[in-house]
């Protein structure tokens, strides 16, 4: 079965397989769209009256790091038992109660999960608002306070790039930005968080994040999309200062109809703040990281799209809206867009920072 290019043939052997591992009464395994891993949405009928239980069939990557799928795993056990109310999804055990299920892959070993089905309408789909940019701040707000508990050995994943600890070595990519100005603004972002960062990231509380708060991996309530209902994805989970969370979602927010918006972004901070207040001194640092991450989105996925042409709409999809973000936070100026932004927010009291 070729796993990584599913044809119909291999729904049919994966619903054998889930009906043998974890449900007898599947009736149905359908696949889903999905960047890394492939997905497959399962049916399982319990009981004639009743709808359909619906499940997630994951299969990842043969170049997948068991160790990182290990950490999720954990993560969203950890979750379960002490943040019932997120909603995230919940991970299911295979019969014998194995979180991992090896699979021969025409490339190698992949490992297959089960995880629960999170209904929800896509972010990048519904219409954008004030309360919904606050209640995308507060819902990352409450995961980093139920993660700030985490306590899980440190799993590093060298294949990430996807993680400000990196912008060092990004700084080689920043050439592949076609546009000056960004490009510009990239190299000052990225040369001041060599300076006014790099050296600070041992006081800053430290945690494990999620650290892929986009609007491909958020729900909202179909009927009241102001409200997110649904956080996917925990593959790009790193290990770092909490503040990373929060720019790196806020770099998300910086649009408006295509325009920069540092209003936006705010509204996001604000969410995020009430739910999960930061220090003056992680407040401080917000607008740089999130002007950092929109030169990172900047810079891999411009690369990206000239190694992998024939993949370049896909890979391009969150480029608008990084380009807008760092519009916003650079063309009044980072000093003059931090006033602006972080006028409203208040520290919290007593914080400190580790």
């Amino acid at each position: 079965m070729d796993l990584q290019h599913p044809e119909p043939g291999a729904t049919a052997q994966l619903l054998a397989l889930v009906r043998a591992q974890f449900s007898p009464h599947a009736t149905s395994v359908r696949h889903l769209s999905g960047e890394r891993d492939l997905n497959f949405l399962v049916e399982v009928q319990e009981h004639a009256q009743a709808a359909p239980a619906r499940y997630v069939l994951k299969v990842s990557d043969s170049k997948e790091n068991p160790a990182a799928l290990a950490l999720q795993n954990a993560t969203l056990e950890h979750l379960a038992e002490h943040a019932p109310q997120l909603p995230v999804q919940r991970l299911y055990r295979w019969q014998g109660g194995a979180q991992l299920l090896a699979l021969p892959g025409p490339e190698g070993v992949c490992y297959a999960r089960i995880l629960g089905y999170l209904p929800g309408l896509p972010l990048h789909e519904a219409p954008a608002s004030a309360a919904q940019r606050q209640s995308i701040g507060a819902a990352l707000g409450a995961l980093d306070r139920a993660l700030a508990g985490f306590d899980y050995p440190l799993v590093g994943n060298p294949a990430l790039l996807w993680d400000i600890h990196r912008t060092p070595e990004l700084q080689a990519w920043l050439p592949a930005i076609a546009d000056a100005p960004l490009r510009a603004w990239g190299e000052l972002v990225f040369d001041r968080y060599l300076q006014d960062v790099q050296p600070l990231l041992p006081t800053l509380a430290q945690q494990y994040l999620h650290n892929d708060f986009n609007p491909y991996n958020l729900l909202v309530n179909p009927a009241d999309p102001r409200q997110v209902c649904g956080v996917l994805d925990f593959g790009d989970m790193v290990h770092g200062p909490r503040v990373f969370d929060a720019a790196v979602a806020m770099s998300y927010q910086g649009c408006e109809a295509g325009q920069p918006s540092l209003g936006n972004m705010r509204d996001f901070a604000q969410g995020y703040q009430a739910a999960n207040p930061l220090s003056t001194h992680e407040l401080q640092l917000l607008p740089l990281l999130a002007a950092v991450r929109c030169a990172m989105t900047l810079c891999i996925t411009e690369q990206r799209a000239q190694w992998f042409p024939e993949n370049r709409v896909y890979i391009l999809r969150n480029h608008a809206v990084a380009s807008a973000g760092l519009r916003a936070l650079m063309e009044p100026g980072l000093e003059a867009a931090a006033d602006a932004l972080l006028q409203h927010l208040h520290p919290a009291p007593q914080a400190k920072d580790l």
